[in-house]
């Protein structure tokens, strides 16, 4: 591919002139985009010359696990062994945690220490890791580290079961209530007033009678009973249309219908073609 291959020759040309971190970057972003087990040689080569024990090493067997039949298998082997030993010097050792599927958490005697495919340096030794991933099952092992090797760790990941109540996915729509505000009509109205005039009416005929008269005048019945009755009838209306105001219950949910090796003179790297 053009875009490959103009990416490699960039980065070719940065390790020709010694910048080896800038020819590590761009090797790194062409393995990202166009992934090719070359490239892990290549940045395994700029790490040695930069003299990172730990970086060129990680990218040594980076290459041989992705290339296990590379011809060039057992002097690469040699190198890794040759920094390996290196490390020893320091007290620690390289360890490589591999999952699938990869982007898990790396929790290391306790510590977070990031995303596989993770490699980092430790002592030798047993160690406690766990592998971490949201929706997966979370692995925990312990791993030993020999003091003259590096090791390597895989991890296949489970899926969470689901458990618990039934998904709601299967659950009827909740079901909400809508309150509508009770409205007083006319009639009601009128037969509530009506009734209250005729009420106050017979008390008023009643309180200009006579004091001394002990009979109920005629006005005063008939402003009485009809203001009772009238009363009774607005209160029966008012009680119905409470009633008719009520909460009535209703779906939530929508309504229906809506919607190479290729060499150069100073420059070690290769290329297979193959991009």
């Amino acid at each position: 591919m053009k875009r490959a291959r103009q990416l490699f020759d960039k980065g070719a040309a940065a390790y020709d002139l010694g910048h080896y971190y800038e020819a590590i970057e761009i090797f790194s972003e062409t393995d990202r985009l166009y992934p090719n087990p070359q490239l892990s040689f290549n940045i395994a080569k700029a790490y040695d010359n930069l003299g990172s024990k730990s970086g060129s090493l990680r990218y040594y067997r980076d290459y041989l696990r992705r290339s296990p039949d590379a011809p060039d298998r057992a002097a690469v082997e040699v190198r890794v062994r040759q920094l390996e030993t290196a490390l020893v010097d320091q007290g620690v050792q390289q360890l490589t945690v591999i999952s699938d599927p990869p982007e898990a958490l790396v929790v290391l005697d306790g510590h977070p220490v990031g995303l596989t495919p993770w490699t980092g340096l430790t002592w030798p030794g047993k160690h406690q890791i766990e592998v971490r991933r949201d929706r997966y099952q979370t692995d925990r092992f312990v791993s030993e580290v020999e003091p003259h090797r590096s090791a390597e760790v895989k991890v296949v990941l489970h899926e969470t079961p689901e458990s618990g109540p039934a998904s709601l996915k299967h659950l009827p729509p909740p079901v909400t209530r809508t309150r509508h505000k009770a409205r007083v009509d006319a009639l009601t109205w009128t037969a509530l007033i009506t009734g209250g005039a005729a009420l106050g009416t017979a008390l008023a005929i009643e309180a200009a009678s006579p004091a001394s008269s002990d009979t109920i005048r005629p006005g005063t019945a008939f402003f009485a009973g009809l203001g009772t009755a009238a009363t009774l009838t607005g209160g029966l209306l008012l009680f119905f249309r409470a009633m008719e105001a009520a909460p009535q219950p209703r779906p939530s949910g929508p309504r229906p219908g809506l919607a190479v090796r290729v060499s150069r003179s100073s420059c070690s790297a290769k290329y297979t073609g193959q991009f």
